[in-house]
């Protein structure tokens, strides 16, 4: 397989040297989505322009945590924590010595936490039941 995605890449660059496209390869990350449980923890030595490419098992795309399993796991747990730590922020102007609101309360939540929840639902019809239950948690 590494032998096929190398020629691959081989006839990828010279395309690009006929075209006279230039890439940056170091800024190149190679991910694998198989569902082959026994090449889960494979990495291929990939080269393109004679430079290796690095290999990344959970690539970042638009705020994407993407991983080779479909299950949107990684970037739940991302999303998990990065709520957590926005209401830890809500915590403030709720307690005593602040006393706010319940409607500006409400202004932070919708301002600080709901758009973290709400950016790229649809990937989450993917999602498996246990990860959607670790987001109903927060």
């Amino acid at each position: 397989m590494e032998l096929q995605l190398n020629r691959f890449l081989f006839n990828i660059q010279e395309f690009v040297d006929n075209h006279k496209i230039t890439f940056n390869a170091s800024k190149f990350t190679v991910s694998l989505f198989l569902t082959n449980k026994h090449l889960y923890n494979y990495s291929p030595e990939l080269f393109l322009i004679s430079e290796h490419l690095n290999y990344s098992k959970y690539p970042t795309s638009l705020g994407f945590t993407l991983d080779s399993e479909v299950n949107c796991g990684k970037h739940i747990e991302k999303i998990a924590d990065k709520t957590r730590q926005r209401f830890k922020i809500l915590k403030y102007p709720s307690g005593r010595d602040c006393g706010s609101d319940a409607s500006s309360l409400r202004i932070i939540y919708t301002t600080l936490v709901r758009p973290v929840l709400e950016y790229g639902y649809q990937i989450f019809q993917v999602a498996s039941p246990t990860n959607l239950r670790k987001l109903e948690r927060v």
